[in-house]
């Protein structure tokens, strides 16, 4: 309604100015009326005297300049560029992506290093051991008269190690020994032992399913979540950077074929005054002064190319910040041109849409769950530690035996050191390998046993106690840090909401301004014609519509970066590009980001 009223009262002065020029014209030439008449008789009686010679402005002729578009095609190396397309090459080339794909990679190795814990380890030992020394006493002698005790031994073990998830241990044993000695008092010699045995350890209250390692998992795991949550929001602020520097391209060569326009008009008015002097109508001067006007109508739509080339630069250093990339050689021209949105979303939806999708609540988010594993953790580490031990083992023994009581000749009871004992080849232990190693697994001699281990502070656990203390501070402190961080994203919404309703209605008062002034230089044109109007005016009429159509456009694209704004505030700039977010496709790899 007011801008109606506005446009009523310029339309009522216009008529009433148009009047009066009207009016002090007739009375003008009343009064000049005998003046006039005396001037031409005159004129008809005096001699003819010649036609002052045409200056440069008289002659020469002004061409209208080409659009920037049309002349950077004719130069070729042009890049039609859409906005998804930029969207695209500043997603695949940027460096912070790079980085944080980087990130992920070392969040998820880190999280096989931990669950590395599970691997079952393999061990082997296979050794050799020899020992001679002297005997003190008879049992040690060696047979003979030999007061040196020799023993080899040959080791052959190996061992399975299973970490299971509850936090107990399995452990699988096999080993094999050779034994032999000079000992007249073997019985078998030599003897070969095979032990097979499983071990087991379960916690049974603290480290029972709350464990070291599955705490380090989770912490891994939340960690990757909080670099996703970074990674999306680097992304969100590239697309709206690139949406920015877009539309700042756009602007400045629309802003270019305005003047382009602006200029056209001056030369239009020059060309229609060097009519009128030729024809006597008007005075030399008015083409000097319309001449003047297209050289500073040029001199701007100049300087407004300075403007392209570094919009045009600052949107290269987004899509390619290597210095050499193929496109810092071509000219760019956006293909997309700014419209007019209807954003159908109220403020209290906007807030609400933030508060659950914004990347660094999400981030406050994730370390609370961080903060609550450490205090399930710390709280299962404050309790006695009750360990249940079971152990079960096999044993299979073979050799050569001998009997006993053949070499006592002189029927003292003792072997004679100098005569050997007699083998035995049908006794159960006779043989090697082949006998100690499947009686092993037949279990005919088992030993078996369980233990109860109980573990816990005598006074207090001063480290568990300052461990929880830490964590109900930084429950605190991020309790207050969410209460912050919703309450700024609240303001960064509402400031998003309102700019872009203020920048909607800068819009429509600059539409309206721009119809208005073309509306006034129509009829600023029809009084020129008339006779009614000056050059001046008209020129005057023309920069302002030259001015109405770049606020115009100007209005225009700060709406477009005010409804980026606020996408990006409400963190839905992302779906609402159809951007597919996938993590590891950067340039660090070769492989580009997508976009539907």
């Amino acid at each position: 309604m007011e801008i109606s009223r506005r446009h009523l009262m310029i339309r009522l002065g216009e008529a009433m100015r148009t009047l009066r020029l009207l009016l002090g014209a007739f009375l003008f030439l009343i009064c000049l009326g005998p003046v006039i008449a005396q001037d031409a008789a005159q004129a008809q009686q005096a001699p003819a005297t010649p036609a002052a010679p045409a200056t440069a402005a008289q002659t020469e002729e002004v061409k209208v300049p080409e659009s920037y578009v049309t002349r950077t095609k004719k130069a070729g190396a042009v890049l039609d560029l859409s906005m998804k397309d930029a969207i695209r090459l500043a997603l695949t080339n940027n460096l912070d992506i790079a980085i944080e794909d980087y990130n992920e990679e070392l969040n998820r190795e880190r999280f096989i290093q931990t669950k590395g814990f599970y691997d079952p380890r393999l061990q082997f030992t296979v050794g050799f051991n020899s020992r001679d020394q002297i005997t003190t006493t008879i049992l040690e002698a060696g047979q003979g008269a030999n007061f040196v005790s020799s023993t080899t031994g040959l080791t052959l073990n190996s061992q399975i190690r299973q970490n299971v998830p509850g936090g107990g241990r399995a452990t699988l044993q096999f080993n094999n020994n050779r034994g032999g000695t000079n000992s007249a008092f073997s019985y078998i010699n030599p003897n070969y032992n095979s032990n097979f045995s499983l071990d087991f350890m379960q916690p049974l209250w603290r480290g029972f399913r709350v464990t070291e390692t599955e705490r380090q998992l989770k912490l891994v795991n939340l960690d990757t979540r909080i670099s996703d949550t970074q990674f999306q929001d680097r992304v969100s602020s590239i697309v709206q950077n690139v949406q920015n520097e877009y539309w700042d391209l756009v602007f400045a060569i629309q802003n270019h074929e305005t003047g382009r326009q602006s200029m056209e008009l001056a030369i239009v008015q020059h060309k229609n005054n060097q009519k009128r002097v030729e024809i006597g109508v008007m005075a030399p001067i008015e083409i000097t002064k319309s001449r003047a006007e297209v050289a500073r109508r040029e001199q701007q739509m100049i300087q407004s190319e300075v403007r392209i080339i570094e919009a045009e630069n600052g949107l290269k250093r987004l899509l390619a910040p290597d210095p050499k990339a193929t496109i810092w050689g071509l000219n760019l021209l956006p293909t997309d041109q700014p419209k007019e949105q209807q954003v159908g979303i109220t403020l209290d939806e906007a807030v609400d849409r933030a508060l659950e999708r914004r990347p660094e609540l999400e981030e406050i988010r994730l370390q609370v769950q961080k903060n609550e594993v450490d205090r399930k953790y710390y709280r299962n580490f404050s309790k006695p530690q009750f360990n249940l031990q079971a152990s079960l083992a096999s044993t299979g023994t073979a050799g050569t035996v001998f009997q006993k009581g053949t070499a006592d000749l002189d029927g003292d009871g003792v072997p004679d050191p100098d005569q050997a004992l007699i083998p035995a080849p049908n006794a159960p232990f006779y043989g090697g390998w082949g006998k100690a190693i499947p009686d092993a697994f037949k279990f005919n001699y088992l030993n078996y046993g369980v233990f109860l281990t109980v573990e816990m502070p005598l006074w207090r656990d001063r480290t568990n106690d300052a461990a929880m203390a830490q964590i109900i501070i930084n429950d605190r402190r991020l309790n207050s840090q969410m209460k912050n961080s919703q309450q700024l994203v609240m303001v960064d919404v509402r400031n998003a909401y309102q700019g872009m309703q203020t920048q909607k209605k800068a819009l429509e008062a600059a539409r309206i301004s721009r119809q208005l002034a073309e509306e006034q230089l129509a009829g600023e044109n029809k009084r020129f014609e008339a006779g009614l109007s000056t050059n001046f005016e008209v020129l005057t009429y023309q920069n302002d519509l030259a001015a109405a159509r770049v606020s115009e456009l100007q209005a225009l694209i700060n709406f477009e970066k005010s409804v980026t704004a606020l996408q990006r505030s409400m963190y839905t700039i992302v779906g609402d590009q159809d951007i597919i977010l996938a993590k590891g496709q950067s340039a660090a790899n070769g492989q580009p980001t997508t976009t539907k």
